[in-house]
């Protein structure tokens, strides 16, 4: 019997088909429960405190946010993203991977556990779902399923709205708060009334704080800091995967061959960038130095580089970078056109 949720995730005798099946990551149930909370915080409260016209909009925003992320999420959580010759066998138990038969999992584009040819270079066997994963990206915890290339797109259409509604919330916060201090009579009557200090004996006719108006103002400060905390990791997130689709490669190769840069100090900021330009060493004595070396080290021009001019070199020369050591030619897990079967 399944366990109902897990933290621990360990190869499975089976392989996994979507995201719902046992047993479920702690975090992808977590996941589910700030969704319904903030949701429902959404709805019920934050609407209700806006003005009548700025009510609709939200009502408007929020329902077409919310129904495109449950779509997007589900049609990642749901579909398989395994091999579509894997797709066509039913689940049965796999044996064991014996690193004294074979060293890889995947050799010659054939996978040694799910008994297929591979479809390309980028199949990798996840050990989570124990299936072969058709261009693999990386094994999401939020969704307990492997994303490839048949929910990629809905994966990251899950990302961007669930970064819209962390800003939205966030603005809708944010318009309160100035509204409250501003013109509180733009609020709707039910937040005037909630907020009236007047109507307390012990406050003064003028003032603004009480019990209620505080804790009004505390609501849509943790609502607002949580929101954009939310958009912000999931900004990054987004950011990220832009990078790798410059570069052409996946989570799991970025992770794999990202190589070791050296932190260099650049006036106002520190970043870690590759030295960038190629010099040689002049020869002294022609007897002892017969093999010279090729150096790197940081060009020191006479004159200050512009800024923008030193970004653009930066970010041309890290994609340049990058792009040179993912493409490489060793792979193992599928054959070369010259390996081809003749």
């Amino acid at each position: 019997m399944h366990k109902c949720c897990t933290s621990h995730q360990t190869q499975r005798a089976q392989r996994r088909l979507n995201g719902l099946q046992l047993p479920l990551n702690y975090l992808q149930v977590i996941g589910w429960v700030v969704f319904f909370i903030t949701a429902l915080f959404n709805f019920v409260v934050l609407i209700q405190i806006q003005f009548y016209e700025l009510k609709l909009v939200s009502i408007i925003v929020y329902a077409f946010l919310y129904v495109f992320h449950i779509i997007s999420h589900l049609v990642a959580l749901l579909l398989d993203p395994g091999e579509a010759d894997l797709r066509k066998q039913k689940p049965s138990t796999l044996p064991e991977f014996d690193r004294a038969i074979h060293a890889h999992v995947i050799e010659n584009g054939r996978c040694h556990l799910c008994n297929i040819n591979t479809s390309s270079r980028k199949t990798k066997h996840c050990g989570i779902c124990n299936k072969c994963v058709d261009r693999f990206d990386h094994h999401c915890k939020w969704l307990n399923n492997c994303v490839g290339q048949r929910n990629y797109a809905a994966f990251i259409l899950c990302v961007i709205s669930a970064l819209l509604i962390a800003l939205f919330t966030s603005v809708l916060c944010l318009t309160d708060i100035a509204l409250f201090f501003k013109n509180p009579h733009q609020l709707s009557s039910m937040t005037r009334n909630f907020v009236n200090c007047t109507q307390i004996a012990d406050v003064s006719y003028d003032s603004k704080y009480c019990a209620s108006s505080i804790s009004f103002l505390t609501f849509l400060l943790v609502l607002c800091t949580s929101g954009l905390a939310v958009a912000c990791a999931l900004l990054h997130l987004l950011c990220f995967h832009i990078y790798i689709s410059i570069l052409g490669v996946s989570t799991y190769e970025y992770i794999v061959k990202n190589p070791q840069t050296t932190s260099l100090s650049y006036g106002f900021c520190s970043t870690k960038i590759r030295k960038l330009y190629l010099i040689n060493n002049h020869k002294t004595n022609s007897d002892e130095k017969a093999n010279e070396k090729t150096i790197y080290r940081q060009s020191t021009p006479e004159i200050e580089p512009n800024v923008k001019s030193f970004l653009s070199t930066l970010i041309n020369d890290e994609i340049s970078k990058a792009k040179k050591m993912f493409l490489y030619d060793n792979n193992k897990i599928h054959p070369s056109t010259e390996d081809g079967i003749s």
